[in-house]
């Protein structure tokens, strides 16, 4: 009984969650842009779901991608829909964190003064080097893959349109 119970709420969880991550494939894959600018912008918003950017990491991805000349559609919605998934993304970056750096000693490090980050940023303080370390490497290293799979996505959909539209390879 209890077991069911837990299959049930599993199925009840994982189908909103799947709708959602097919819903946002189908639109990412079907935006107007080229299939570079595409792939960095959904780079660009998993990059600042891994770092350490309170809420403003929106419309700080919609600047970035202003910038660098990709999809701002793409990186905001990146970020929107991965948002749920930066406590994982932020374990993931303290492990490589400590991975990486070892025995770093801690810093002796106060916030003083208010300040609405206030208790954000003694979290980011208490997890120190090792944290941001993994958060750069993460960010990096993420977007980087998931930049190249996209990309390579993108271009096969576009390569088979061509071959649906035409009837031939070409």
């Amino acid at each position: 009984m209890f077991a069911d119970g837990i299959l049930f709420f599993k199925k009840k969880i994982s189908s909103p969650v799947s709708e959602c991550l097919k819903n946002y494939y189908d639109k990412v894959m079907s935006l107007p842009d080229s299939p570079k600018k595409i792939a960095r912008g959904v780079a660009l918003g998993i990059a600042f779901d891994f770092l350490p950017i309170p809420i403003i990491s929106i419309p700080l991805s919609y600047l970035a991608a202003r910038l660098i000349r990709c999809s701002p559609l793409a990186a905001v919605a990146t970020v929107c829909v991965f948002k749920p998934l930066v406590p994982v993304f932020f374990t993931i970056n303290i492990l490589v964190g400590k991975f990486l750096c070892g025995g770093i000693p801690e810093t002796d490090v106060t916030i003083s003064g208010f300040s609405f980050l206030g208790p954000y940023l003694e979290k980011v303080i208490e997890h120190g080097y090792p944290f941001l370390v993994g958060s750069l490497v993460n960010a990096t290293l993420f977007s980087l893959a998931v930049y190249f799979l996209l990309l390579f996505l993108l271009e096969r959909r576009r390569c088979q349109g061509e071959i649906h539209r035409t009837g031939h390879r070409g």
